[in-house]
């Protein structure tokens, strides 16, 4: 018996294409198919403002709470290198709190800026830098109302970042904390108190925050279309 020849045909150039059945003939003997496998396509990632972390929602002395205020409102915290410079940006529009190198995205904080519709509660925009003011806890009784892990970004201990407000006795005021995501302070930022603590602890001294009423727009985990303030932050903790 004689041996088939095997004739491959092609009947474009694109049939060698990812994908494209290629039909083998022999003769004798019917033709076949063969289908390569096809390359897999990677999704498209789109700018989003869409930037709060997903509800961590709890009950606390019966008041419902979006965010509990005694958990990470982001999930995990960040591991950061030895050295690993970062920036904070704060949106009005969101209120959020980024903690960023470079220009990734390490973590999102659910927060409370100032009370715009009280004169003199809003939270100043602009550029500042943390300075070397911080504690663990302080009372102001002008407001009675105190708070945990407070980190200085303007005015020497005026405007702080630092935990949900507390009693006097440091316990933490329900129907302040249950606005998270929405304006409730005098000027500071409201964070969670786990958030306040990481705050405290891995923010530097000289770090830039920057305070913008616009969303902040992110492509993945990078700031997307940034601004001139934000592009200036973003260069000064560029990784080489």
């Amino acid at each position: 018996m004689k041996k088939a020849t095997i004739f491959l045909i092609l009947t474009t150039s694109a049939a060698l294409a990812v994908g494209t059945s290629l039909e083998l003939s022999a003769h004798p003997g019917p033709s076949k198919t063969v289908v390569l496998p096809s390359k897999p396509v990677a999704p498209v990632v789109l700018p989003t403002a869409d930037n709060a972390p997903p509800p961590v929602p709890s009950v606390y002395e019966g008041v419902n709470m979006r965010y509990d205020p005694f958990k990470p409102s982001d999930g995990p915290y960040p591991f950061l290198r030895p050295g690993q410079k970062l920036w904070i940006d704060v949106s009005i529009d969101q209120q959020l709190v980024y903690i960023f190198s470079g220009s990734r995205r390490l973590y999102t904080m659910a927060s409370s800026s100032g009370m715009e519709s009280i004169a003199g509660d809003g939270s100043p925009l602009g550029v500042y830098h943390i300075q070397s003011k911080r504690g663990t806890w302080f009372y102001a009784r002008q407001y009675g109302e105190g708070a945990a892990y407070w980190v200085s970004w303007l005015g020497n201990g005026v405007y702080l970042f630092h935990s949900v407000p507390m009693d006097v006795h440091h316990h933490v005021i329900p129907k302040v904390a249950a606005e998270l995501l929405k304006e409730a302070s005098h000027g500071c930022f409201h964070l969670t108190v786990p958030d306040a603590k990481w705050f405290y602890e891995h923010v530097p001294y000289g770090a830039t925050v920057v305070v913008e009423q616009a969303p902040v727009y992110l492509k993945g985990d990078k700031i997307y279309n940034p601004s001139l303030d934000q592009i200036s932050a973003i260069q000064s903790t560029q990784v080489d």
